[in-house]
């Protein structure tokens, strides 16, 4: 009697071991997927698997007008080549310049060029002051420098059919990494231990004594001063001022890029404008973990940084539903082409980055997707420049400004 007591005693341990094991995954498992979708704090939470069941869901059951489809279509079907990009620091928005110079290069495209590496200004609107002039005969295609958002200074320049497009990463992931990068002494001085723990609990402060207007700081709202947002409606926080802003970008930018969702945000680029699948392959560029022991998250410190950069927020927050719109009336099948373009995309960095021989060549297969092409080392090539390397490529394409480089 006693070793069937025994016996059973060891079933329940053991099955009480597997529930335990289960539920210790399951827990961890939910973890992982709330980060992966509620990435933000906007009231209402979309969960991507929810949206892409409804989009689906509502593509297929025509409730998205073919017009509706076809005007998503930019320039009648043909191929955008006249691109704004609104570059912003800290945002992935290297990886899209990377993109553009490699569409543009080989198209022969007018780049504005600016006098100083890739900045145009950090505290400005475009001018002629900061930028080589427009060579003889051309127009400007494409814009990809750094500058301040201004829609009156940047239509001086482009043409009329112009694309707009920006990037927008979450807030308080922008934050951080401008910390990591520009390492600003007013705040790092603050403490040896928790310098951005005790700007954030009075973040105003700091900022008017050490910066004042805000145009001039990396991490008061930067994102909407890039977005050409003044100075006054960050710092005054008016939510009707900050809507009547948010309401005249949704009308100037046909796209804003999400960095967490830069595949989805691509794809639904290449939609807009026409492009082939390749044409919006790229690597990862400026990928950087936290270099100081002294930025890693602390408790509270996203709902500090929510609350102080508000400004962000609302754009980020907007133009977050916005996208999953613009998926809707791309068209159906978006999300199938967001995972076959995932898929070419890990084919092409298998085949790139042991650095092929000048002859190799990798097939990608066709698709309802992508038509079949090849990828040259040539290719590869291209997708690993740095943009001092574009940048050196296309002084001498536009200007004939020494030494050539290596093409």
């Amino acid at each position: 009697m006693s070793g069937y007591i025994y016996q059973a005693k060891v079933r329940c341990l053991a099955f009480l071991a597997v529930l335990l094991t289960v539920l210790v995954v399951k827990i961890e498992w939910a973890e992982v997927m709330y980060r992966y979708y509620d990435i933000t704090n906007i009231k209402t939470r979309l969960f991507y698997g929810n949206l892409k069941n409804r989009l689906v869901n509502d593509n297929n059951s025509g409730n998205v007008p073919p017009k509706e489809q076809q005007s998503f279509r930019i320039n009648g079907g043909h191929e955008v080549r006249h691109i704004v990009f609104l570059k912003v620091h800290k945002a992935a928005s290297g990886t899209m310049t990377s993109i553009l110079f490699r569409y543009g290069v080989p198209r022969n495209l007018t780049f504005v060029l600016p006098k100083y590496l890739n900045i145009i200004s950090s505290t400005q609107a475009i001018h002629e002051r900061f930028i080589h002039p427009r060579p003889k005969g051309k127009k400007f295609d494409i814009i990809t420098s750094h500058v301040i958002y201004n829609k009156d200074a940047f239509r001086k320049f482009m043409q009329n059919d112009t694309v707009y497009i920006g990037i927008l990463r979450e807030p308080y992931l922008q934050f951080k990494s401008s910390m990591n990068y520009m390492q600003p002494k007013y705040i790092y001085n603050l403490s040896e231990t928790n310098p951005i723990q005790i700007y954030l609990k009075n973040p105003e402060k700091y900022e008017l004594e050490n910066v004042k207007d805000p145009i001039n700081s990396w991490v008061n709202n930067r994102q909407a001063i890039e977005f050409g947002i003044p100075s006054r409606v960050i710092l005054e926080k008016n939510q009707s001022d900050i809507d009547a802003h948010v309401k005249q970008l949704d009308k100037d930018f046909d796209l804003v890029i999400i960095t967490e969702y830069f595949d989805e945000s691509v794809v639904l680029m290449r939609r807009m404008l026409n492009w082939k699948m390749q044409d919006i392959l790229y690597r990862r560029l400026h990928i950087r973990g936290w270099d100081r022991k002294v930025t890693l998250p602390q408790p509270h410190d996203r709902r500090l940084y929510r609350k102080w950069a508000s400004v962000d927020y609302a754009l980020y927050d907007f133009f977050f539903t916005r996208l999953w719109d613009q998926a809707k009336l791309s068209g159906p099948g978006f999300f199938d082409e967001v995972l076959r373009f995932k898929q070419v995309r890990e084919e092409v960095e298998d085949f790139c980055k042991p650095k092929p021989n000048s002859t190799d060549i990798y097939e990608i297969e066709g698709s309802i997707w992508n038509e079949q092409f090849n990828v040259t080392s040539k290719m590869c090539d291209f997708m690993f420049y740095e943009e001092e390397d574009w940048v050196k490529i296309i002084a001498f394409q536009q200007y004939g400004i020494t030494p050539k480089p290596k093409l």
